[in-house]
């Protein structure tokens, strides 16, 4: 019986081939885009959940509240983590994290490279697989290293060359480390990411004593492991009276606060501060889920209104079988096999979609997904094919099979069907304010895209080449080597007219956080931040920073390190009416402003501009702050403005200047027109896939609308041929047969509009700096439905209209 409902299926979906290929290819999309944004969606819930102790897996943080001010971390201080484990049974393991640029060397090879510290119990607290080394013994030396096989090949040609050293520049010395411990690359689903790792005594013994004992220095990620029963919200409140007497001589109780961050929570939470790791935004999943889920409602859309649209031209099909003596369950049973093996056809045809897109959305969200067989996206996969193929089935599995023999033969009731098709409206209605929001949305975010891309940022972005310069000095001696370097690049580099100015600075643009220093003003007792950067007299002109007043300052100034420039925003903020010979604020009155700089967006468009000092000696003013933190590095970089042409030929050339200079340290550069990019990332890669979305969502539409207008003058034919006969023009019925579905694109348009507008508003929020919706905007979108309505359905209005009516009425 099942295989005779299977030829009959087969028959029908060959006979309508045309709406067995809208069908079938429409949905075969929507589950293509619903399984990769799956992946994605399931890669970015899953963040850090693969180790085995994750639920009991905690980050530290620490909140300090300070005269009116909060300073919140996720880094903590050295001894934070080891006070916890000494005195408090609940805390099972204990562990330290953190990274830094070192210079590294192999014979002949010299690179910088990114390198994380640990404790030697890193391995027994995160599952990450060991490919050789013990798991509790591989960090346990203090000259052991443990590298990815793809460390080991760059620098070894051996993925796995155990017992080999590697030297590396720590301090002011090099060190041999032996290689203890093979590790497999970490999963895309993980914070913590890594390529060598060595004993966190190592950079322990880089901090000063002073540094190690401080309960307000900021410098590791702390994960603490509690013991089973134990929550991290019980945690905080049990270890709160302890660290409060830590800190008793500089805060009250209740001041210096110590949490615990679920492992799970680090990657999406964006209320809390950024570490080690970068944090996505929580809402960009939920947002992806959304946009899969309207691709893949707008093909089920498709699939059901031209089932529904099908089974009302099969009504005499139905009475031939009812009056043989079919059953009107065998009637359910046959209309739901078809339904089910189209819906099983467009899927398998989706999981091949996806599997041969999967290299470019891969790109595009810069992880390594696959399409492996797991029960979820097998579930899925079965899922999808079963439900459409159910729901597509519905209206004629139950309301066809059961119509009257006689009236069925006779057409009445597909006829009294056809009139009653307000479902069919609204389907293909819900269709078009679907794309109508897409559309808006990938209008509203291209503007904003292209705005930060080319809004005038107060600097230079084109030609400016930034490359580190690594020392493993401390800072003050660091920028006063590097000083003295740019001098030396100057020197070589001056003879070429494709180098027009070098520089260095302790912060490049293109790069977020900043140094900043707070301070107590006296008098007030009030607490106050700004921000800070250490740049040389070459730094403003390579950038293309403008000055509002005063001028640059300069070798001939009196005392170049007590000359500062601030930003306009500096001035606003402390009220400065002429600040150009005035001193900076107490207690840093022994520095002079000789200038205001125009305000520059030296952070992310998402922050307002803060205030900012530019110094020749920044660490004079560190040091009377009674704060001072970053997030970038504020080691000393050097920055080279270029000329736009024979950018290659310039590179070498910078190059080699700095081979010679500095031939331990590797030259490793980014342009900052790149940085800036990699700033916005997530929101161009969003961009992107709404953009995509929105053309396919598009393109299902005109298939459902190619399909649905086809059946609809199909059923028309006669009513065509008596107003042609009657003088009908062309043009008029093909403004007929068209002007309902245009209509329904505009009625899409008005339902659309407030929504898309309200959700591109919330969308927009996140930006201090931000374009508005023009109206043009959605007045556009809607030209974009009615016309891509228009011209789907006029090629179908134009054919029937041009019909000989004399065959219309003879077929009838």
């Amino acid at each position: 019986m099942w295989n005779n409902y299977l030829k009959i299926a087969w028959r029908n979906l060959v006979n309508g081939r045309l709406y067995s290929a809208i069908n079938v290819f429409g949905l075969s999309i929507g589950t293509a885009v619903c399984l990769l944004i799956l992946l994605y969606v399931v890669n970015e819930w899953s963040f850090d959940q693969f180790h085995a102790k994750a639920d009991r897996t905690y980050r530290m943080w620490v909140k300090e509240h300070f005269r009116g001010e909060v300073f919140f971390n996720t880094v903590t201080p050295i001894l934070m983590g080891s006070e916890l484990r000494d005195n408090f049974p609940e805390v099972e393991q204990m562990t330290r994290y953190v990274t830094g640029n070192y210079v590294l060397r192999k014979d002949n090879l010299t690179e910088q490279e990114n390198i994380h510290f640990a404790d030697p119990n890193f391995f027994t607290v995160f599952d990450f697989t060991l490919l050789k080394g013990k798991r509790n013994a591989v960090l346990s030396k203090p000259n052991a290293a443990v590298i990815t096989e793809a460390m080991g090949l760059k620098y070894f040609g051996d993925p796995a060359p155990l017992g080999q050293t590697l030297a590396v520049q720590i301090g002011d010395a090099w060190q041999d480390f032996e290689i203890t411990g093979i590790i497999e690359k970490a999963p895309s689903n993980s914070s913590i990411q890594y390529e060598l790792i060595l004993p966190f005594e190592v950079y322990k013994n880089l901090i000063s004593e002073r540094g190690q004992r401080c309960w307000t220095c900021v410098y590791v990620e702390t994960y603490a492991v509690l013991r089973s029963g134990t929550t991290g919200t019980e945690m905080q409140a049990k270890a709160a009276p302890f660290f409060d007497g830590k800190v008793s001589e500089d805060y009250k109780p209740g001041e210096y606060e110590v949490g615990f961050q679920p492992l799970a929570d680090i990657h999406l939470n964006k209320a809390m501060p950024t570490g080690i790791a970068p944090v996505s935004d929580s809402r960009y999943p939920y947002i992806l889920s959304g946009i899969a889920a309207l691709i893949l409602l707008l093909a089920g859309i498709n699939f059901v209104t031209l089932a529904v649209g099908r089974a009302l031209t099969r009504s005499k099909e139905v009475g031939v079988r009812k009056t043989a003596g079919a059953t009107r369950w065998q009637l359910m049973a046959q209309f739901w096999s078809e339904a089910l093996l189209t819906a099983s056809m467009a899927v398998i045809l989706g999981v091949a979609l996806a599997q041969v897109s999967l290299p470019w959305f891969n790109q595009l969200t810069g992880l390594s997904l696959s399409l492996a067989p797991t029960p979820l996206l097998l579930g899925t996969i079965v899922a999808l094919a079963a439900g459409t193929g159910l729901l597509a089935g519905i209206y004629p599995a139950l309301v066809l099979s059961g119509f009257s023999p006689l009236n069925s033969l006779r057409g009445l009731s597909a006829n009294a069907g056809w009139q009653r098709h307000t479902v069919l409206r609204g389907l293909v209605g819900f269709q078009f304010l679907l794309s109508v929001m897409f559309i808006i949305a990938t209008l509203a975010m291209q503007r904003q895209m292209h705005f930060l891309q080319n809004k005038n940022l107060g600097f230079r972005r084109e030609g400016t080449l930034v490359a580190p310069f690594n020392s493993p000095k401390r800072l003050s001696e660091a920028i006063t080597d590097s000083r003295k370097t740019v001098q030396l690049l100057q020197g070589a580099l001056a003879g070429n007219p494709s180098v027009k100015e070098v520089s260095t600075a302790n912060h490049t643009l293109g790069t977020a956080g900043w140094s900043t220093v707070g301070y107590t003003e006296p008098g007030t007792e009030k607490y106050r931040t700004f921000f800070i950067n250490g740049i040389d007299e070459h730094f403003m002109p390579a950038m293309g920073v403008e000055l509002a007043a005063g001028a640059n300052f300069s070798k001939d100034q009196g005392s170049l390190a007590q000359s500062v420039v601030v930003n306009e925003s500096f001035a606003k903020a402390y009220a400065l009416e002429n600040p150009v010979g005035q001193s900076l604020p107490a207690p840093f009155q022994a520095f002079k402003i000789v200038g205001v700089a125009r305000d520059f967006h030296f952070a992310s468009l998402h922050e307002k501009i803060q205030p900012l000092v530019l110094a020749n000696d920044p660490i004079a003013i560190i040091r009377i702050a009674s704060d001072q933190s970053s997030i970038d590095s504020p080691s000393p970089k050097f920055i080279f403005h270029i000329s736009a042409e024979q950018v290659p030929a310039t590179v070498a050339l910078i190059r080699q200047a700095w081979k010679t200079i500095l031939p331990d340290q590797p030259f490793r550069f980014s342009f900052v027109e790149d940085d800036l990019d990699t700033m916005y990332r997530a929101e161009a890669r969003l961009s992107s896939l709404v953009r995509v979305g929105a053309f396919l969502a598009i393109f299902i539409a005109c298939l459902g609308l190619l399909g649905i207008s086809t059946l609809t003058i199909s059923r028309r034919t006669k009513e065509i041929g008596i107003r042609k006969v009657l003088g009908a023009s062309t043009a008029g019925l093909v403004r007929l047969l068209s002007g309902e579905f245009v209509r329904l694109a505009l009625v899409a348009l008005l339902l659309a509009a407030p929504v898309a507008w309200w959700t591109m508003n919330a969308w927009l929020e996140d930006f201090a700096y931000r374009v508005q919706l023009p109206w043009w905007v959605f007045f556009l979108a809607g030209i974009v439905a009615a016309g891509t309505a228009l011209i789907t359905v006029s090629f179908q209005s134009i054919r029937a209209a041009l019909a000989n009516p004399v065959d219309a009425l003879r077929n009838d």
